[in-house]
């Protein structure tokens, strides 16, 4: 029904994922730069192909759509990832799909005994020289720090489920502080093929919202990584407004619409 493949037999899959920038995560899964497993229906011609990029994240894509598919999903979910994410107390689990309505009855129908919940998300890359026409307007205001911190790649809770190695590795980002609390958080996530990275922003005081932190800190962040080479993409929900609004004061550009199915009901 499913077997795992050992991280030698990563690249058997790398086609299946290899398409749109979207699938970044999962690229850098079977690259090693990020801990996660890959499922498949056969080791030695996959049709069906499963990367979890440990924790809550995974990346699903097919030769073609098969009703033994169906057996596939429920196997591997039931099987290898949500006892995991019982375990660590996750509240959902999300599998990103390519545009394709048939995913729809397939992970309904795979997954009856929870709850599936599609939602859309854009994938947004930089446009170097809208970013350089923001910089010439950027005021940072005198009563913020930009700090340099590094961040487990994986979140505390799944460390006995990764290897030692893996659980050690780190991610670079930046905090912003105000009155020594920190106020917005920007990290190269781990996410990263070839020069390709994903971002993650975070301001965590409501009322701190709508002040430009967010802005400031992310390209704090870019700036950094650009200077090493590293390009920047950002993802949100399409009806993130207020992340979008961020992502176009940026200079990032929309390129790709895509669903992701969010599993919940297991907890």
């Amino acid at each position: 029904m499913y077997v795992e493949l050992i991280q030698d037999e990563f690249i058997k899959v790398k086609t299946f994922f290899d398409k749109n920038k979207y699938q970044i995560p999962a690229l850098a899964v079977i690259n090693r730069n990020f801990p996660g497993r890959i499922f498949v229906d056969n080791k030695n011609k996959p049709e069906i192909a499963l990367i979890w990029a440990i924790s809550r994240w995974s990346y699903i894509s097919c030769e073609k759509f098969l009703p033994q598919h169906m057996i596939f999903i429920r196997t591997v979910l039931n099987n290898e990832i949500i006892p995991i994410i019982r375990a660590v107390s996750e509240r959902r689990f999300e599998v990103y799909a390519d545009n394709n309505i048939e995913w729809d009855d397939m992970l309904n129908k795979s997954l009856g005994e929870y709850q599936v919940h599609k939602h859309y998300e854009n994938t947004f890359v930089l446009n170097k020289e809208k970013l350089k026409e923001f910089s010439s307007r950027l005021e940072v205001p005198k009563e913020i720090e930009i700090s340099e911190i590094n961040y487990p790649i994986v979140p505390e809770e799944y460390g006995r489920y990764v290897m030692h190695d893996e659980f050690e590795r780190v991610v670079y980002g930046m905090t912003l502080n105000k009155n020594d609390n920190v106020i917005s958080q920007c990290l190269n996530n781990g996410f990263i093929c070839e020069n390709n990275y994903f971002i993650d922003i975070d301001t965590f005081d409501n009322e701190e919202r709508n002040k430009g932190y967010g802005t400031i800190i992310a390209y704090s962040l870019i700036s950094n990584q650009l200077k090493k080479g590293l390009i920047p993409l950002w993802e949100t929900t399409i009806n993130n407004l207020p992340s979008q609004r961020v992502a176009n004061k940026l200079g990032f550009e929309k390129i790709e619409e895509y669903p992701v199915y969010s599993i919940t009901g297991f907890v």
